[in-house]
């Protein structure tokens, strides 16, 4: 038998549910989240500094947002929502977007996907920092120093966003354990 759904509560991003024992957050924009891994025709690897009210901490993290987040652009399609936050928060055009992997971001609290993109052939097109509000720090760093650049910004307090881990995974690697060719993002 299958246990009805109960709202706790609902706000404009998140609805709170209870089913049997178990309370979970279902994301209300069905789409759920598109990460963006990109390198720079310089070799650079794109990350992004901000601070997240709810852990009221400064993080790292990959580009990334919510899909169909707004009602003009509700039925976007995952794809064209990486490039476009990609463009916002680091000021990096994609000619190409590549979906590499989707899952879960926590299977025992919430409903949200992540979508995983490469992206590659990369053009400039301002400075990016996101939307008004975000406050959005853009970093491009070496490939080669990319590791060492995460594990500093941790030994400085950073919260690192796992996702990062994965992300530096699907630069050199498939989701088969593959590896990439070495200049995949040119």
């Amino acid at each position: 038998m299958i246990e009805s759904t109960s709202t706790i509560f609902e706000g404009r991003w998140l609805r709170l549910e209870k089913r049997g024992k178990w309370e979970y957050v279902t994301r209300t924009n069905p789409g759920g989240a598109a990460v963006v891994i990109a390198v720079t025709p310089e070799n650079n690897v794109l990350f992004v500094e901000q601070f997240r009210v709810p852990i009221q901490c400064q993080t790292l993290e990959f580009p990334a947002g919510l899909i169909g987040d707004s009602p003009d652009i509700a039925h976007e399609h995952a794809a064209i929502t990486a490039a476009r936050e990609l463009e916002e928060e680091t000021g990096w055009l994609p000619e190409t977007i590549e979906y590499v992997h989707g899952g879960p971001s926590s299977a025992g609290m919430s409903t949200e996907f992540m979508h995983f993109f490469r992206a590659s052939r990369l053009s400039r097109t301002g400075p990016g920092g996101g939307v008004p509000g975000e406050n959005i720090t853009v970093h491009q760093v070496p490939f080669a120093q990319a590791a060492q650049f995460v594990a500093d910004k941790a030994a400085a307090g950073f919260a690192v966003d796992p996702k990062v881990y994965a992300g530096l995974y699907f630069l050199r690697f498939d989701t088969h354990g593959i590896e990439l060719p070495s200049q995949w993002w040119l």
